[in-house]
């Protein structure tokens, strides 16, 4: 069972089998979490006057990047809940999860963020705690190779963006291929085929 993160720091999470923190340290931990989430809070929301909890799920890969991120309790807000999982993979540093031998190892870890309305900003909106309140799409992050053989770099999407990314690659070399566009040497246009992956 891995521990259950409290966002104490976003640059810094810190689980609970770790040593807590002191005091005076949560209390700077927490006015700088507050300031930094006070800089992020999403226009939207703070016009509304939306506050609350989000808990999500990381899945955390060997490397100590974080690979996917899914809300687990909704704060009753959708842009509340998008930005969530935004910001822990923009901005969250995690070491990796190890298991009994010391190895690095791929996990799931829970957390969650309080978003907290700014001083001076009015709290005029209530939560929908429906439980037809829908879920965000699962945010997905992947090293993605810059065109250099060792140069990557970490992108994330929702699930559905990466779809309709692939999909976008898969009519791009197909265009490329010429199936279903005319080869503009005065040969037959191929009609395309009428389902992705037949051979036409």
């Amino acid at each position: 069972m891995t521990p259950l993160l409290i966002l104490a720091s976003l640059p810094a999470l810190w689980g609970m089998d770790s040593a807590a923190p002191q005091a005076s340290d949560q209390t700077v931990r927490a006015a700088a979490n507050g300031q930094f989430l006070w800089d992020y809070y999403p226009p939207g929301a703070l016009r509304r006057g939306e506050q609350g909890r989000v808990a999500f799920k990381l899945t955390i890969e060997p490397t100590g990047t974080i690979s996917a991120c899914d809300v687990t309790e909704s704060s009753g807000f959708g842009a509340l809940d998008k930005e969530t999982c935004e910001i822990m993979a923009l901005y969250a540093r995690v070491n990796p999860v190890r298991n009994a031998d010391g190895r690095a190892i791929r996990a799931d870890q829970n957390g969650f963020i309080v978003w907290k309305l700014p001083p001076g900003a009015t709290k005029v909106a209530s939560a929908s705690r429906s439980k037809t309140m829908p879920k965000p799409d699962q945010l997905i992050c992947r090293n993605i190779k810059t065109g250099s053989l060792i140069a990557t770099v970490n992108q994330c999407m929702t699930r559905s963006e990466w779809k309709e990314q692939e999909q976008q690659n898969r009519d791009t070399a197909s265009r490329l291929q010429g199936v279903g566009f005319c080869d503009g040497r005065g040969g037959p246009c191929l009609p395309p085929c009428p389902t992705p992956g037949a051979s036409c």
